[in-house]
C-alpha cells in the first residue's frame, strides 16, 4: 500500500495516521527543483554511509586493515539523517500522527486544529535553535576519539534540521487562511497562558505533579494531531522548564545524544534493505513458496498469510511495510477463494503482532541501543517466541477453517514445489544471512545490515530483475526520509524518557508495583498492561522509547532476565499497535485489505485472545525466550 503525503487527504484519514509506508511522494509541496535537492541529499547521505560501512567491512575481511575513521564519519551521516531527514519527513507528512481525535472534530474545528499543530512544531524548532549556540560553546572543547575534531561540529545537522523545520512549519501555516491562523494562535496562546497561570499559583510542577502534567500534555497533543516526535520534544522542553529540575537546554543535548549509539547506524540500512526487496520483486516469490508449502491445509491461504508474515518480518523490519507487502500480495488470491476481507484483515493484524520479535525488528534494535542488551542475542531470543505465537495462530486458523469450511489451495506437485523453492531461495536467505552474520561473529549488527543492503541490491537486479537504476535512486531517497522519521523519533523519545527519569517516574512506578504486591509477577503484569495501552495510544516505537529504559532497569530489581523481559514488553507493545480503537497498524491493515474497522473488530477478537494466551505463556516461561540464546552461548 502507498499512502500519499498530503496533510488531511483521504488515504491518511482512512488509516488514521500520517505515516510513510510508501515509496513515492506525489504531492510536490515546494518547487520541484527543491524537492529534488532534498531527494539528492537524503540519498547521498544514506549512500555515503553504506559505502563507508560496507567498504570498511569488505576491506577488513580482505586485508585485515580497517579505516578507523569510517565509523565516526558514518555517525555524522546518521545525525544528518536524524535531524535534516527528520525535518524533510515532517515537510512530506511522513511523521506518525494519530488522527483518531482530530478526525472526529467538526469540519471547522478540524481546520483550526490542523493549523494549530504546526505551531507546536514551530515551537520545538525555535527552542532548538535558541540552544544551539550555548551547546556549541559547551561542546567546543570536546574532541572525537579518532579524527580529533571538535564535537561542536556534530551540532551542525541539528541546527540545519531545526532551521528547516521553522521554514516548513511556516509554509504549512501559509496553506491555511488568515482566520485559521489567528484562531490557532489564540488557542496555543490560551493554553500557554493557562500553564503560566497554573504555575504562578502553585509553583513549579516537579516530581509526581510534573510527571502527571507531562503525561496529560503528551496525550492531549497526540490526540490533537501533533506529530508524535514533536509532541515528545515539546513536552520535554515545557516540563523541564516548568519543573526547574534542569536547564531546558539539556533536552537538546539529550536529543543529540539519543542517536549517538553505533547500533542505530543499522536502522537506515534495514529500512533500505526492506524497501529494495519490496521494490525488487521478492514478495511474490516468497508468497508463492509459502502457499505451495502450507496451502493444502484447511484454510491454506490464511495459513500462508501467517507464515508469510513470519518470514517477511525477517526481511523488512517494519510492521507497516510487512502488512502492506504481504497483504497487498495475497489480497487478490484471498478474494478469489471467497474469504471475507474482514476475516483476512483480522488474521493479517494478528500475524503482524507475531512478527514484532523476528529479526531484524527495528523496535528490538532501538531497545537494544537504549539499554545494555546485545543486539545479536536479542535477535536470536525473539525467534522462538514469535514461532510460539505463530503456531497459536495457525491452530485457531485451522479450527475456524474447519468450522467455516474454508477452502484448500490447489495441489502443487513436488517438482513444481522444487522450482518454486529455487525461485524463492535468494529471498529466503536474507534472514539467514542476518542471523548467521551476527551470531557467528562475522561482523557487527551494523556491518551485517550494510551487507544485507548490498545483497538485496544484487538479488533484486540480477535475479528478480525488479530494480532499475531509477527505482533504486527513488528507493534510496525515500528510505532516507523514512529513516529520518524513525531516527528523529528515537532522538525525541530519548529526550522525553530522560525528562521523566529525572522527575522520578521510576520511583513512582516502583511504589505502585509494591502496592500491587511487589512480586515479579505483579511487575510483569503491570508492564504488560502498560505497554499494551501505551502501544495502542502512541504507536509502538514512541511507547518503547518512553517506558522501555525505565521498565528494563526496574526488571533487575525483581530478578527478571532483561532479555526475556524485553521480548515480553515488545510483544505487549505490538498487541497495542494492532488493537482498536487507536492501534496505528490496525488501521493500516484494514486499509490494505479494503475493509472497515467495524467489520474487522469482532472477527479479530478470537485471534487476539489466542495471542494474549501466548503472551502469558512467554511471560511465565522465560525458557521460551532464552533457550536459543543459551544454546548459542549468547548473553
Amino acid at each position: 500500500m502507498t499512502t500519499t503525503s498530503g496533510h488531511g487527504d483521504e488515504a491518511r484519514h482512512l488509516i488514521g495516521i500520517d505515516a510513510l509506508d510508501g515509496l513515492d511522494f506525489p504531492h510536490q509541496r515546494l518547487a520541484p527543483w527543491l524537492e529534488f535537492t532534498f531527494d539528492v541529499f537524503l540519498g547521498a547521505v544514506l549512500f555515503i554511509e553504506l559505502l563507508l560501512l560496507f567498504g570498511n567491512t569488505a576491506l577488513r575481511s580482505l586485508s585485515g586493515y580497517s579505516l578507523v575513521w569510517a565509523n565516526e564519519v558514518a555517525e555524522y551521516a546518521l545525525t544528518s539523517l536524524a535531524f535534516i531527514g527528520g525535518a524533510i519527513a515532517y515537510h512530506r507528512g511522513a511523521h506518525l500522527v494519530v488522527r483518531f481525535g482530530i478526525d472526529r472534530l467538526p469540519a471547522r474545528m478540524r481546520e483550526y486544529a490542523e493549523c494549530a499543530r504546526h505551531y507546536f512544531v514551530l515551537l520545538v524548532a525555535i527552542l532548538g535553535l535558541q540552544f544551539v549556540m550555548p551547546m556549541w560553546a559547551s561542546s567546543w572543547g570536546n574532541r572525537t576519539v579518532v579524527l580529533q575534531v571538535s564535537k561542536a561540529w556534530t551540532l551542525v545537522p541539528f541546527f540545519f534540521g531545526m532551521a528547516l523545520t521553522v521554514v516548513f512549519a511556516l509554509v504549512e501555516m501559509r496553506r491555511h487562511t488568515r482566520k485559521e491562523n489567528l484562531v490557532a494562535a489564540v488557542i496555543v496562546a490560551t493554553l500557554a497562558a493557562c500553564w503560566f497561570v497554573g504555575q504562578y499559583f502553585t509553583g513549579p510542577w516537579e516530581g509526581p505533579n510534573g510527571i502527571a502534567f507531562a503525561l496529560l500534555m503528551l496525550l492531549f497533543l497526540v490526540f490533537a494531531g501533533v506529530p508524535i516526535a514533536y509532541v515528545l520534544s515539546v513536552t520535554a522542553y515545557v516540563c523541564l522548564y516548568g519543573s526547574g529540575e534542569a536547564d531546558p537546554m539539556a533536552v537538546s543535548f539529550a536529543m543529540t545524544n539519543g542517536i549517538s549509539s553505533f547500533i542505530l547506524l543499522a536502522v537506515p540500512f534495514f529500512i533500505l534493505a526492506g524497501n529494495i526487496m519490496t521494490d525488487g520483486g521478492l514478495t511474490k516469490p516468497l508468497a508463492d513458496w509459502v502457499t505451495a508449502m502450507v496451502g493444502r491445509f484447511q484454510g491454506g491461504l490464511m495459513q500462508a498469510l501467517v507464515v508469510a508474515m513470519y518470514i517477511f518480518s525477517g526481511i523488512s523490519g517494519s510492521k507497516i511495510a510487512d502488512v502492506a507487502a504481504v497483504g497487498t500480495t495475497l489480497k487478490g488470491m484471498l478474494r478469489e477463494q471467497g474469504y471475507d476481507p474482514a476475516e483476512s484483515g483480522a488474521v493479517l493484524s494478528a500475524a503482524g503482532i507475531m512478527g514484532e520479535t523476528i529479526p531484524p525488528s527495528l523496535v528490538m534494535m532501538v531497545l537494544a541501543s537504549i539499554s545494555t542488551l546485545s543486539v545479536g542475542a536479542f535477535f536470536i531470543a525473539g525467534v522462538v517466541p514469535a514461532a510460539v505465537l505463530g503456531l497459536c495462530l495457525m491452530v485457531i486458523v485451522y479450527l475456524r477453517a474447519r468450522a467455516l469450511d474454508w477452502p484448500r489451495c490447489a495441489p502443487v506437485s513436488w517438482p513444481d514445489r522444487a522450482k518454486i523453492t529455487v525461485r524463492a531461495l535468494p529471498a529466503l536467505l536474507v534472514p539467514i544471512i542476518l542471523i548467521v552474520g551476527i551470531v557467528g561473529g562475522i561482523a557487527t549488527t551494523t556491518e551485517v545490515s550494510s551487507m544485507a543492503v548490498v545483497y538485496a541490491i544484487l538479488v533484486s537486479i540480477f535475479i528478480y530483475r525488479g530494480l532499475s537504476l531509477r527505482s533504486f535512486l527513488t528507493t534510496l531517497a525515500d528510505s532516507g526520509t523514512m529513516a529520518g522519521m524513525v531516527l528523529f523519533m528515537v532522538s525525541a523519545g530519548s529526550a522525553f524518557s530522560w525528562t521523566l527519569a529525572i522527575s522520578g517516574l521510576q520511583i513512582i512506578v516502583g511504589n505502585f508495583v509494591d502496592m500491587l504486591g511487589g512480586s515479579p509477577s505483579a511487575f510483569m503484569a503491570f508492564s504488560i498492561v502498560l505497554m499494551v495501552v501505551m502501544g495502542s495510544i502512541l504507536e509502538g516505537l514512541p511507547s518503547l522509547l518512553i517506558f522501555g529504559p525505565m521498565l528494563l532497569h526496574l526488571a533487575g530489581n525483581y530478578h527478571i532476565d532483561p532479555m526475556h523481559f524485553g521480548i515480553v514488553i515488545i510483544i505487549s507493545m505490538g498487541i497495542g499497535t494492532f488493537i482498536p480503537p487507536f492501534g496505528v497498524c490496525y488501521f493500516v491493515t484494514c486499509s490494505v485489505m479494503e475493509t472497515s474497522v467495524e467489520k474487522v473488530t469482532p472477527r479479530f477478537l478470537p485471534y487476539l485472545a489466542v495471542l494474549i494466551v501466548g503472551l502469558v505463556m512467554i511471560a511465565m516461561f522465560p525458557s521460551i525466550s532464552l533457550s536459543l540464546p543459551h544454546a548459542f552461548n549468547l548473553k
